[in-house]
């Protein structure tokens, strides 16, 4: 069968926006682990608040009013995505919102890498004495390697939510078979 104009999508996406569309909704345990995660966005922001008001050293050089900005603009666009899955309760309502996402993600980190204005002797200056060994681990290296799988990511995933999305979007709009009249073929 052809379509009209459009290229199909690959078997193995069709396999997975049939699993998609069969778990779009989400279970109470899934909308509640969204609030964990908008409280893992918090815990962040406050962590660069921190950073950006004590001075701590972290943020350097010219870049640092841009960087902070960055991570404002990427921890601001991450949340909504969270909000939408926690009260509307479906996966693919959400991935037009993840598709916007992305797109500052992308964007932001590609920035921080060119730039890097981190010190990251400093990084974990926010936390008590006591817990700074949970962050004093994390090396410039780490981090650029963290920023650069983060774009890649970004840009793949990009794409794979907008097809995943159509591709749902488009097995929701159908029937659902019932028990008297399975699917055909």
């Amino acid at each position: 069968m052809e379509s009209k104009g459009s290229p199909q999508p690959s078997v193995w996406l069709n396999k997975q926006a049939d699993k998609e569309a069969r778990t779009d909704q989400l279970q109470r345990s899934e909308r509640m682990g969204q609030l964990v995660a908008v409280a893992g966005f918090i815990v962040v922001l406050l962590f660069i608040v921190v950073h950006q008001t004590r001075p701590t050293g972290f943020f350097t050089g010219e870049d640092a009013t841009a960087a902070e900005a960055a991570v404002y603009i990427m921890l601001a666009f991450g949340i909504p995505p969270l909000l939408v899955r926690f009260f509307m309760g479906r996966k693919n309502l959400a991935r037009p919102f993840e598709l916007l996402s992305f797109v500052p993600f992308f964007v932001g980190q590609l920035y921080l890498l060119a730039v890097f204005p981190f010190d990251f002797a400093h990084f974990a200056d926010p936390l008590p004495d006591s817990l700074e060994f949970l962050l004093d681990w994390v090396s410039p290296t780490f981090a650029k390697w963290i920023l650069g799988i983060g774009i890649i990511g970004s840009a793949v995933f990009m794409v794979y939510n907008f097809l995943l999305y159509r591709a749902v979007k488009e097995r929701l709009s159908r029937p659902m078979p019932s028990a008297e009249n399975p699917p055909s073929g």
